[in-house]
């Protein structure tokens, strides 16, 4: 949260500062906009030893603010945008399939069944898009660029169902539920990451621990950095319609070039190794989003 307030401050204080400065120049205009964003991630479902896909991806909306300046050259047919924009990114994610469960990975033991889990993650990022427009009319403008995002923030909820057996004895065991509260920037792993009071599944004449609350790295004994990469770089482009020489509406596209979840936390959930290791997974998880917004240039 405390990096959410900072984020917000900076958007509006350089607003602030540049507001007080004589940068408005005939070809240079400064603004703001906002709106909501419906985002979501791009990836390859997982599957099943019979080639069958165990996971979904959906979107979720969030919101976006930010301000924005526009540099027109070329008797006003061309220009540059560029900005800062606080943005909701995330997504959700639905498993339903074969998997495992690891009960108390510091001492751990194992499961095999099947996890019905579904998971909504709230990314925070400032953007700073540059993109290059052309003018067509007095009113309309499209534009097609980059951009390079900066996570600030992160939250992530969701819930896990497994019903399975011991993996040593293939004995069955209770069905259980774990809810998910994540915090990628704060959660710690392990045991550490089991938030509130435990539950016991007896399995092979034992009781063994798991979160009914659990957070972002509860089946990781260690910590190796945060869940998700720092960085997200992409392209971006959109379509402005000017309802005034003020006012305008704008929608906007972007699409990330860069893996969202870092190496160690990239793993699959259908299997383990013959060890009882996580299995790295191939693909790429990457954002995108579509955006759509008032704002005022000045």
């Amino acid at each position: 949260m405390q990096r959410i307030s900072i984020a917000i401050l900076a958007c509006f204080s350089l607003f602030y500062l540049i507001s007080n400065h004589d940068l408005t120049g005939q070809n240079l205009s400064l603004g703001f906009k906002a709106g909501l964003s419906f985002s979501g991630f791009d990836d390859d479902s997982e599957r099943d030893a019979d080639g069958n896909e165990v996971e979904s991806f959906k979107t979720q909306t969030g919101f976006h603010i930010g301000l924005l300046g526009r540099y027109r050259f070329y008797d006003d047919l061309f220009g540059l945008r560029f900005g800062l924009i606080y943005n909701q990114r995330g997504g959700r994610i639905d498993f339903d399939g074969p998997s495992y469960f690891i009960f108390n990975p510091e001492e751990p033991s194992y499961a095999v069944g099947r996890r019905v889990e579904e998971v909504r993650f709230s990314n925070v990022y400032l953007d700073i898009p540059l993109e290059a427009m052309i003018f067509l009319g007095g009113r309309l403008e499209i534009s097609a660029g980059g951009y390079f995002g900066f996570l600030v923030g992160s939250t992530g909820t969701g819930d896990m169902t497994f019903t399975g057996r011991s993996a040593i004895t293939g004995a069955p065991i209770d069905p259980f539920e774990v809810f998910f509260d994540f915090k990628p920037f704060r959660n710690r792993a392990g045991l550490g990451s089991y938030r509130g009071e435990s539950q016991f599944i007896r399995m092979d004449g034992r009781d063994r621990e798991a979160p009914i609350e659990a957070g972002t790295y509860y089946e990781f004994a260690e910590k190796d950095g945060n869940y998700f990469n720092w960085l997200d770089v992409g392209l971006t482009g959109g379509l402005t319609f000017f309802i005034n020489q003020g006012l305008y509406f704008n929608a906007q596209g972007k699409y990330g070039l860069s893996q969202v979840v870092r190496d160690p936390y990239y793993v699959s959930k259908v299997s383990l190794d013959e060890n009882f290791e996580f299995i790295p997974r191939e693909g790429n998880r990457r954002n995108f989003s579509f955006m759509f917004s008032l704002g005022f240039a000045f």
